[in-house]
């Protein structure tokens, strides 16, 4: 039980380090202004130190985004909620080849690098649940099954 204990506290502990909360204030203001000049529109902001970097979620006409941002105001990856008609053809080909049957659930595009890679979440009834990554050219780069 004390095993038990010291390792969940260690979890939060790490958790906790890892990411933290942070306040407007305390966002430095070069990225606050860069951000804010970017998405004039964004609500619900919240930010986050992540490590080194600086980590902000927000919607935008109804679409959940988030960006990391290096102190310097350079963007590291950014990822956003996508509808299905927002898929490279590619993807959405493979995915009628290959997963036949199965419904998208929920799509998220990710930019790092300048790659892109699509999450996309499937199902197939009640008890199948996939998740699926491709590359912008419909390659399969992880399949997951949940």
């Amino acid at each position: 039980m004390k095993t038990l204990k010291i390792t969940t506290l260690a979890i939060f502990a790490t958790i906790a380090m890892n990411a933290q909360d942070l306040k407007m204030n305390e966002v430095p203001s070069n990225l606050m202004t860069n951000f804010q000049n970017t998405y004039k529109t964004a609500s619900d902001v919240e930010w986050e130190k992540e490590g080194m970097n600086y980590k902000v979620e927000f919607d935008m006409k109804k679409v959940e985004h988030e960006i990391w941002y290096t102190k310097d105001g350079n963007v590291v990856k950014s990822e956003m909620e996508v509808t299905e008609r927002d898929l490279p053809a590619a993807i959405s080909t493979a995915i009628k080849n290959d997963y036949a049957g199965y419904k998208i659930d929920g799509i998220e595009v990710t930019e790092m690098e300048n790659k892109k890679t699509y999450e996309v979440e499937l199902e197939k009834g009640w008890t199948k649940e996939m998740k699926v990554i491709f590359d912008a050219n419909g390659k399969v780069l992880s399949s997951i099954e949940d």
